[in-house]
């Protein structure tokens, strides 16, 4: 992450926020490795390969949540963002999950996402947006 910089690493976690939140596959699959993994502990989901991911992206955050917001945060030092769902775009936004990155280059080499809001106040993030 050094080597990428603080600009750079802010650059692919909004980029990975905006892609869900638009529904945009392409520029989400723009971000990843091609053996990226996606992770949801302590769901047994795992998702292996850039196919695999852009499909459960496809199906599942993009097409069955009606709403998101996001806000980039960190995790261990790792960069990550706290998503928020809604019931429709001008409504609230209620703690949903936090997703992790690790990077390889200048790609998402791994997604670990952490569901739930009791995650949040770990971060000192808001429960709602």
């Amino acid at each position: 992450m050094r080597k990428l910089g603080d600009a750079h690493v802010r650059k692919l976690v909004t980029g990975f926020a905006t892609a869900l939140e638009r529904g945009d596959a392409d520029a989400l699959v723009a971000l990843l490795t091609e053996d990226v993994t996606w992770s949801m502990p302590p769901m047994a989901h795992w998702y292996s390969g850039l196919e695999a991911v852009a499909d459960f992206a496809l199906q599942v955050p993009m097409t069955r949540c009606p709403s998101w917001r996001t806000l980039p945060t960190s995790a261990n030092g790792q960069p990550a963002v706290a998503f928020y769902l809604g019931a429709d775009p001008t409504g609230p936004h209620l703690a949903w999950s936090i997703t992790v990155f690790a990077l390889r280059g200048e790609h998402i080499a791994e997604i670990v996402t952490f569901l739930g809001p009791d995650h949040f106040p770990l971060l000192a993030l808001p429960a709602s947006v």
